[in-house]
């Protein structure tokens, strides 16, 4: 009897070499990642913002994501206490480890310049910093954990990839971007209505694009908004494109899909070449000619089946009546989902 319950408790033959291939190739990213010196990083670091300045004079980042994140911020700037801008997937991104992490965490960069302007742009002075919390379970009861951001800056920037390592989070010092030490598997939501949330989710495991949008459906404990559906209406995603692309068992994403507003990013050619914003044009400190040393194949794989998403606050009303027959998901906090 004994036998044959150490037996269920053990792992399958398959699961364990399907987690042994896993994590030899976790210590083959790792094998690659720079050295951990000030040369090093402060090399990537100049590359970044480079890369940056070049994308933001890209014809597609300009429209297809920089366009609506301005539109988002300004639509929203009126009682705006804090933007919270967090980054979640790109994993290692130095361009010698992945030039997709590395075209992600650029484009990263160029959203958090895009918010920093609008702040600045913005007429009315910030009000009381609000905090961003994370949710980590859905269920009926259970208390949030805190999760808010130090100092009064009205822009918090915030970084997590479990493949991220001491040399990644020295990168990131230097950028100005905090990185989060615990995995919250994408259950993050604002706790003030008057937060806005931008999240980055670049290839990144379905199961936490699925816990970021239910926690935004999850009512607000402490806000008594009537008439709003969580905190949907204050989040901007970056993400997998819903739209044909969720897996088909995942009924939740699939009901939710009518209720959002999509942008899709389509990456163009020009004579074998990224479309660039022309140099006469105002390019507000942007690179022209686009990013050098990467191929438009690079970026194809950077940037492929990758969507702006939001809230269509014209349907806002439907959503909430229709938000019961929904069926919001418990939170995955863990297993394969979140990590493949």
């Amino acid at each position: 009897m004994w036998s044959v319950v150490d037996a269920k408790q053990r792992s399958s033959r398959r699961r364990r070499e399907t987690s042994a291939a896993k994590q030899k190739l976790a210590d083959a990213v790792f094998a690659q990642a720079p050295p951990v010196s000030p040369q090093t990083i402060s090399a990537v670091v100049r590359d970044l913002r480079r890369t940056s300045e070049a994308l933001r004079g890209v014809m597609f980042v300009r429209r297809d994501v920089l366009a609506p994140l301005r539109q988002f911020l300004e639509s929203h700037c009126e009682g705006c206490a804090r933007v919270h801008l967090i980054a979640l997937g790109i994993g290692p991104f130095s361009r010698q480890e992945s030039r997709s992490g590395f075209l992600q965490m650029a484009l990263f960069l160029a959203l958090k310049k895009e918010c920093e302007g609008a702040l600045r742009r913005r007429s009315t002075p910030p009000g009381p910093a609000a905090a961003v919390r994370a949710r980590v379970d859905a269920s009926p009861g259970t208390k949030a954990t805190g999760f808010s951001c130090e100092g009064s800056s009205a822009l918090c920037t915030s970084f997590f990839d479990p493949a991220a390592g001491e040399f990644h989070a020295c990168c990131c010092e230097k950028l100005g971007v905090r990185v989060e030490t615990e995995n919250r598997c994408g259950a993050y939501a604002p706790a003030d209505p008057h937060a806005l949330l931008i999240a980055y989710l670049p290839h990144s495991p379905w199961a936490l694009l699925r816990n970021l949008l239910a926690s935004n459906l999850l009512p607000c404990r402490d806000s008594a908004a009537v008439g709003q559906v969580g905190q949907l209406r204050s989040t901007l995603v970056i993400g997998n494109d819903l739209r044909g692309r969720a897996p088909p068992t995942d009924d939740f994403m699939e009901k939710l899909v009518p209720y959002l507003r999509f942008g899709r990013l389509r990456a163009e050619l020009e004579r074998g070449k990224l479309r660039c914003v022309d140099e006469a044009e105002e390019l507000d400190g942007a690179t022209p000619g686009g990013p050098r040393g990467l191929s438009r194949n690079d970026v194809g794989c950077a940037f492929s089946d990758t969507a702006v998403m939001q809230l269509n606050t014209e349907l806002e009303a439907e959503l909430l009546e229709a938000l019961p027959r929904l069926r919001i998901p418990p939170l995955v906090c863990g297993g394969p989902e979140v990590v493949s």
